[in-house]
């Protein structure tokens, strides 16, 4: 299986190595975005197209990461390739070692963040086809103001001696 322990090991740690840059750049696109938010609320175009630009380079950055992710995991499927089959998961990250674990556990954390980008994408997204129905600091303001306030109430007890 492992014809060559030392190229598995380092393809695992570049895999492990790229996954670990690749979380570190979707946290802050995923922040970009939620700054894209704001800019919608506020209608502030300057500070939209600045983070629309940044964005586009963190973008590229990331396609280049996940080639790469595709290129060592191609690797690794060709070092346990029995010829006939495409390997299955437990033969490339074999659970018995340790890298394995924490590069299952980096791509779930990817996973979620890239559930959490949807989010924000789809929030964005209806921001800008429909920027009369959001929460501005200013449309909450109103909403606040036409709200009576509660008032508090306190309960109180008699104890009988």
């Amino acid at each position: 299986m492992k014809e060559n322990p030392e190229n598995w090991q380092t393809l695992h740690c570049s895999l492990r190595d790229d996954l670990q840059k690749e979380i570190h750049l979707t946290r802050e696109l995923l922040t970009n975005m939620r700054q894209e938010e704001v800019s919608l609320m506020l209608h502030d175009s300057g500070s939209l197209n600045a983070v629309l630009q940044q964005r586009a380079q963190m973008l590229e950055k990331l396609s280049f990461l996940r080639i790469h992710r595709q290129e060592i995991t191609q690797n690794l499927e060709k070092i346990v390739s029995t010829g006939k089959k495409t390997p299955s998961l437990d033969e490339i990250l074999p659970l018995n070692e340790e890298i394995s674990t924490e590069i299952l556990s980096l791509s779930d954390q990817l996973t979620a963040l890239n559930e959490k980008m949807n989010r924000q994408q789809f929030q964005n997204q209806r921001l800008t086809e429909h920027p009369d129905h959001h929460h501005s600091p200013q449309h909450m303001e109103q909403t606040q103001q036409v709200r009576p306030k509660r008032k508090a109430s306190i309960a109180t007890y008699q104890i009988k001696k």
